[in-house]
């Protein structure tokens, strides 16, 4: 339960934090909340395994993207690009995830969050903006990957305790 609880929650805080703060908020949104709500869903990934997974991710997966248009107050095109962005992550994060299954959990986790963080980080400003920044595409995936890395080894690191 703390998994979901927080995969919903840094992706509430996320659009919360735009919200309120703007262009601002982006360096802590990308580095803090974006990898936790990634590797969260990680986590789940494992405990939900069996017949039930892809079902269990997709309705994950929207209620995120729910939860993001309901916490987005800005416009509207900020918004559908806040749902749709963290509905790609979301897929691109659980099928690269899955697809690593020779990997160590680390590596699984480290690059599937790579995978998706790349893909949120093309996908919002494109759908908001029309268009994407090449260096603001890149500062926000590598700010999103080493955020990624500390939380995936705090998630392992509390698992081994």
């Amino acid at each position: 339960m703390f998994a979901v609880v927080a995969y919903l929650a840094a992706a509430c805080a996320a659009n919360v934090a735009v919200t309120l703060f703007g262009y601002a908020a982006l360096p802590f949104t990308a580095a803090a909340l974006i990898p936790l709500d990634l590797t969260a869903r990680d986590v789940l990934h494992d405990r939900w395994h069996g017949n039930l997974l892809p079902l269990r991710m997709a309705a994950l997966v929207a209620s995120g993207s729910l939860m993001a248009w309901l916490f987005c107050n800005g416009s509207p095109a900020v918004c559908v690009a806040s749902s749709v962005s963290f509905a790609v992550a979301g897929l691109v994060d659980t099928a690269a995830y899955a697809l690593l299954t020779n990997a160590t959990k680390w590596q699984r986790m480290n690059a599937s969050n790579l995978a998706s963080s790349a893909a949120d980080s093309l996908c919002f400003p494109l759908v908001a903006f029309g268009a994407v920044s090449p260096a603001l595409a890149v500062t926000q995936v590598a700010l999103k990957v080493a955020g990624g890395l500390v939380w995936v080894s705090l998630f392992l690191w509390l698992k081994k305790k």
